[in-house]
């Protein structure tokens, strides 16, 4: 029985893993100072991996498929940054989930409320990575802050497009995984 639980927690992970790095396959460009940004689903994929496996095994799957598509895709500096990054933006949502007491209390407005929390969260974190890289890439301060705010659009798009698409894809993945799982969100 416990060795049916463990296979079955690696294959969600992978599972989820494989779904995110195939959800940031699917992007479009943007145009940026710093760095080659696009709007992708894997936000949305990570975040759901969170929501659905709970925090430790969602933030390793979501994390996960973001770090092997970095690393395959050639952002391999990125890959590190962007696996943590799951783990605090995840832990936000985790956070106002247990303190809304979302497991008990599943209305539509404590989920808007969780999902809003992970996106400020990603938005504060990408903003200051792109800040710090353009720094690291040499630029001073002024033209620093010039690049962080034409990366802006393309982070608010994917904040935007990670809070549609979990608002509506989380309560149906959840009401069908709910009782079959029997993964407790930790």
């Amino acid at each position: 029985m416990k060795e049916d639980r463990v296979t079955l927690t690696i294959v969600l992970v992978a599972f989820f893993a494989a779904i995110t790095f195939v959800a940031t396959s699917i992007q479009v460009p943007m145009p940026s100072l710093i760095g080659k940004p696009f709007v992708h689903l894997g936000n949305a994929a990570a975040l759901l991996s969170v929501l659905l496996l709970g925090y430790k095994r969602g933030a390793l799957a979501g994390g996960m498929g973001l770090a092997i598509f970095d690393l395959t895709h050639n952002y391999v500096l990125d890959a590190p940054y962007y696996f943590f990054e799951v783990f605090v933006v995840g832990g936000a949502a985790i956070l106002v989930a247990r303190t809304l007491r979302y497991q008990r209390n599943r209305q539509t407005v404590n989920l808007v409320l969780i999902i809003f929390s992970a996106i400020i969260t990603k938005f504060i974190t990408s903003t200051l990575h792109n800040f710090v890289m353009a720094l690291v890439k040499g630029l001073t301060v002024q033209p620093a802050i010039a690049a962080t705010i034409t990366s802006i659009i393309p982070t608010i798009v994917n904040c935007i497009i990670t809070m549609i698409v979990v608002l509506i894809v989380f309560p149906i993945l959840d009401h069908q995984l709910h009782g079959k799982l029997m993964m407790s969100h930790n």
